[in-house]
């Protein structure tokens, strides 16, 4: 029996018409879905590179396990004995000196930089570009702060007074992530270098050597907990050998809580998460366009689908036929938008993180991940979404398709207006026979304004930041004194009259895998600078309002700390919160300090001073706190962030035009029929405009509105969430200017789609009306 050749299905032929009829709607759609997939795509692709480059970096250039720094240099055997505790280590030295850098030999201070010597064991340096250094007059300087600082190879610099040519630029393995300090708020790559020099190098320079001992395990610990278990076990044991040898630990710090480690990587793997989350949510609401214009197409051809039922088509190869299209235009963006992602997006993702972090030298590597995420999770969210929709709008008989018969119940009953004018009742209606289409439009201007509020909001923060930093120091200048009297025994005073002692003692709070550093303060009595009560009993103190914040804490509440190095803890009870005090403080009677921490009388750790103390030594000078710390943070995060926000901004505007002609398109196309029979009964289309377009901008108005407060209430949230995982804390900032600026950027783009919508309903034909008809 001869082979017939079977019948090509006709839907097949349809597909591609589909796309010709509506070319502008898939083009516009394809266009968004291959930005967003592109800039993700380059986003893991240039993410996941650096991570493997870094967790490689730790075994190449020996990365440290923790580090710990004695007063003085440890003998040969304090180190046998620190290397054959409980915990089992290999110990090598690893000693810096924090020298005075300028840049420009113009004889000022333009910041610190850390400097080890060539040749050190563990926490080795990559070499950027250049050469490292092999005469006593030679540096490599980190490459991150080379950019920022403008230092070029071949440069000359000067360290505390020492002329150093630059040689090349470095990435050390601990430093991806310029910190000066672990408890620092933020990083700070303009005013913090890390240097390597030769031996002879390190030796001609006159600042302190630090006696920092590097270790690691001799049995690398199965996951962060072991990890924890082992460092709090080891720090018992270095606190007692050193002890036992008349040494002291003065620093100890391990690589699990080493933010100039682990910052960089859990950013980038921050920013991973919030990508990816952003492309799934811009996904489900293109792939809500999608089948709400699906929805609006099953409605239009009711009878045709009626017709090819009635023929023997099943419901299923129907259900494919409308599905073919949203996963074809998916698919297609997926693979040219990962293709862009590993071109010109992950070129654009890789200068971004190398204008913030000190990361390796950048090696590119395949990821299948990111093809998985920017590829087959849009289409699976798209194909869910549709089918769920298309299967419900297809739960009709053949026979309801002919007469289209399309509705749900067999009465429905209009919903019972107020007592309106025609205009505002017509208006209304427009709305709730729309209201699934306005839904979809509402959580769309929702989702582009909390990245918008982001835009505006982080340059926002850091501005308010850098003009109030005084306002939010209790005292200009905090001098921390290395003892409060001086070689000869007498105490170390000031003739500044607005000069007060206090003292200070760090303590921390434990926070699972987290340890947030607190300041104890004692306050003189009837302080200047901190007002707090002069009868508060021994255990009772006053918080700052930023501990307050961060932490949830309130009055009456019971609060415990731990000693850094010891596991000695202090409850304490919170009788009051103090304003204008930046950082996590804790505040007391300086009579309760000294008994609470077993000081001798009259013992003072510094002075609190409005104008800056010029008869105290340099030498009995520990530190000095000011509010520099607070505009060089919000500084360090404008030059890193402060163009990527801008250009966010823009890639915000732009989606909101998108999403907004898309939804808009859809609710104009939907009531075309209704529009087609105001034209036939007379109607402008000025007039019929302000009927559509002014019911669409009433919802868009108040979701603007709406989204704009939620928004940043939740962008709030979620910035104090963030928070808990670093030092230090300072809130997400929205003035009154930016909450405008966020309404009327989305009104803006509004307006554009408006002018869109006008041309669009101007081009309705009167004959629509017609088609309708039975």
């Amino acid at each position: 029996m001869k082979k017939t050749n079977r019948i090509r299905n006709p839907l097949i032929r349809r597909v591609p018409r589909e796309f010709v009829c509506d070319w502008r709607k898939y083009a516009v759609i394809f266009l968004f879905l291959v930005l967003m997939i592109g800039a993700i795509s380059g986003l893991c692709v240039s993410n996941d590179s650096m991570m493997q480059s870094l967790n490689e970096n730790v075994t190449r250039l020996k990365l440290e396990d923790g580090h710990f720094e004695l007063a003085v240099k440890a003998d040969s055997d304090l180190l046998d004995r620190l290397q054959k505790t409980k915990v089992s280590v290999k110990i090598k030295e690893n000693f810096y000196k924090d020298e005075k850098e300028d840049n420009n030999l113009d004889g000022k201070k333009d910041g610190t930089i850390r400097l080890y010597a060539r040749g050190d064991k563990l926490n080795r340096a990559d070499l950027f570009e250049g050469k490292l250094p092999e005469k006593s007059d030679e540096i490599a300087i980190d490459h991150r702060h080379a950019g920022d600082a403008g230092v070029e190879i071949g440069d000359t610099i000067r360290l505390s007074g020492k002329k150093y040519k630059v040689t090349g630029f470095v990435s050390y393995v601990n430093y991806s992530t310029m910190y000066e300090k672990n408890t620092d708020v933020i990083f700070d790559a303009l005013h913090f270098d890390v240097g390597m020099v030769t031996k002879e190098g390190f030796d001609r320079l006159p600042g302190e050597t630090h006696y920092n001992y590097a270790w690691n395990y001799t049995k690398r610990p199965k996951d962060a907990e072991e990890e924890k278990k082992l460092s709090d076990k080891y720090v018992k044991e270095i606190a007692k050998e050193t002890m036992a040898s008349g040494n002291a630990m003065t620093n100890y710090l391990p690589s699990y809580l080493n933010r100039a480690i682990h910052f960089a990587p859990d950013d980038m793997e921050n920013d991973k998460t919030m990508g990816a989350v952003m492309l799934y949510v811009l996904v489900a609401v293109l792939a809500f366009i999608f089948a709400l214009t699906i929805s609006s197409t099953i409605e239009k051809e009711s009878s045709v689908i009626g017709t090819l039922r009635a023929m023997g088509f099943t419901k299923g190869e129907l259900i494919r036929h409308y599905l073919s299209v949203p996963v074809i235009v998916t698919l297609i963006s997926g693979l040219i938008g990962n293709l862009l992602g590993y071109t010109f997006f992950k070129d654009l993702m890789m200068k971004a993180y190398y204008n913030s972090y000190s990361l390796p030298r950048p090696r590119i590597y395949f990821n299948m991940d990111a093809l998985v995420q920017t590829t087959l999770l849009p289409i699976v969210i798209m194909f869910v979404v549709n089918l769920f929709i298309i299967t419900r709008s297809m739960q009709h008989t053949p026979l309801q398709f002919l007469r289209g018969d399309l509705r749900k119940k067999k009465r429905e009953k209009a919903v019972r207006l107020p007592a309106w004018s025609f205009l505002r009742r017509f208006r209304l209606r427009i709305i709730l026979q729309n209201f699934i289409g306005y839904v979809v439009l509402m959580l769309g201007i929702f989702s582009v304004s909390v990245m918008l509020i982001l835009g505006i909001g982080m340059p926002a923060t850091l501005d308010y930041y850098k003009e109030n930093a005084g306002n939010m120091m209790f005292a200009n200048y905090q001098y921390v004194l290395k003892s409060c009297v001086d070689e000869t025994g007498k105490e170390i005073t000031t003739e500044n009259s607005d000069a007060e002692k206090f003292d200070l003692r760090e303590l921390e709070l434990q926070l699972d895998m987290h340890k947030e550093n607190v300041s104890v303060y004692g306050v003189t009595e009837d302080s200047s600078y901190i007002s707090i009560p002069n009868n508060l009993t021994g255990k009772s103190v006053w918080i700052s309002d930023d501990y307050a914040e961060k932490f949830g804490q309130k009055v009456g509440d019971t609060i415990t700390l731990r000693e850094k190095y010891e596991h000695k803890e202090y409850s304490f009870k919170v009788r009051g919160i103090v304003t204008k005090a930046s950082g996590i403080s804790v505040f007391m009677p300086r009579k309760n300090f000294e008994t609470r921490f077993g000081l001798e009388e009259g013992q003072f750790t510094g002075y609190f001073s409005d104008t800056k103390i010029k008869d105290i030594k340099e030498a009995y000078i520990a530190s000095v706190i000011t509010c520099e710390a607070i505009t060089r943070m919000a500084g360090q995060l404008d030059h890193s962030m402060g163009a990527i926000m801008k250009m966010f901004q823009v890639i915000c505007i732009i989606l909101a035009v998108v999403l907004l002609y898309l939804l808009t398109k859809i609710i104009i196309e939907k009531n075309e029929g209704s529009i087609s029979m105001t034209k036939i009964l007379g109607y402008r289309n000025k007039e019929i405009a302000s009927l559509y377009i002014t019911s669409t901008t009433i919802v868009v108005i108040l979701a603007d509105l709406i989204s704009v407060f939620t928004g940043t209430e939740f962008l709030s949230a979620y910035w104090n969430r963030m928070m808990m995982d670093y030092d230090g804390y300072f809130a997400f900032y929205m003035g009154t200017d930016g909450l405008v600026k966020s309404f009327v950027f989305i009104l803006i783009s509004y307006i554009i789609v408006m002018i869109i919508d006008y041309h669009r309903i101007s081009k309705v034909p009167m004959g629509e009306a017609l088609k309708a008809m039975e």
